[in-house]
């Protein structure tokens, strides 16, 4: 390696310094502490203004001289099952699993796939137990609970993608993953607010904010997940030596990770440590 070159690559390094573990879990942390504000703040402010406060509603009027009410071990039972789903739901979103590249696309469909099937199987299942819940209310069609869900999954769905960062294969596939698990998390609330399980109620405005959210992090993980957008600006014209050419799909996530991997060989060569050239 030129002494020219050896500059350059330790002036790359320097400008672009990595940060430490403490430093990114700082940061997560707070992300995460914003975005749960975030979302227990909206689930707050719709209660207040479409049910006068109530954060847990028990039952109503499904029609003239009609009264509805769910048991409190219904509701419990129903929302512990939804936030034990929502639990794995986040750590299948954000875990890589055994491989440092994320989990296979086969996997990630099947959990995008069968987290709305599970929540709607418990709410259905519990339910059935108890005839006034899988009541019609024609009065409720679930439209203000698709607004909810989306209201109160809008911040995490933000906050997720930003600690995931990267996803170095198949980015709208784990964005669609966190928009499962921020969906399943803002079923949670929506079990203690709504006390309607028909299943048409149910389709509208439980299921249906799950597959809006996965699009929409389909959509935000191929743009903020993908190793495209960490590509610096002007690494070909600045470093010429260390960059390889671009190869047509699918091929361009390994270009990346090569590049990045030649990219630190250089530095740790430039700094003295007995390492292979990259060729």
């Amino acid at each position: 390696m030129t002494a020219e070159l050896r500059a350059r690559v330790l002036a790359a390094a320097a400008a672009d310094a990595s940060p430490t573990r403490a430093a990114v879990k700082r940061r997560n942390l707070l992300i995460s502490m914003l975005a749960v504000a975030s979302a227990v703040g909206a689930f707050a402010i719709f209660a207040l203004l479409t049910s006068e406060g109530q954060l847990v509603r028990l039952g109503g009027e499904v029609a003239p001289h009609r009264h509805l009410e769910r048991s409190v071990w219904l509701v419990v039972t129903t929302a512990g099952g939804a936030l034990g789903v929502a639990a794995a739901a986040l750590w299948f979103a954000l875990c890589r699993g055994r491989s440092m590249l994320g989990r296979p696309r086969s996997r990630l469909l099947c959990g995008i796939a069968l987290i709305p099937l599970g929540l709607f199987a418990w709410k259905v299942g519990c339910s059935m137990a108890f005839a006034d819940p899988m009541a019609e209310w024609s009065a409720r069609p679930g439209l203000k609970c698709l607004s909810l869900s989306l209201l109160v999954a809008a911040a995490p769905l933000l906050a997720l993608l930003a600690v995931r960062r990267r996803a170095p294969v198949h980015p709208a596939l784990n964005g669609a993953a966190i928009g499962v698990a921020c969906g399943a998390c803002a079923w949670v609330a929506l079990d203690l607010w709504c006390p309607v399980a028909s299943v048409p109620h149910l389709m509208l405005g439980h299921v249906l904010p799950l597959c809006v959210l996965a699009g929409m992090g389909a959509l935000l993980g191929q743009v903020l997940l993908s190793l495209r957008q960490g590509v610096p600006r002007g690494t070909r014209l600045r470093y010429p030596e260390l960059h390889l050419p671009a190869l047509p799909q699918p091929d361009d996530a390994c270009v990346e990770v090569t590049r990045r991997l030649r990219l630190r060989l250089a530095t740790l060569h430039a700094r003295g440590h007995a390492v292979q050239r990259p060729r």
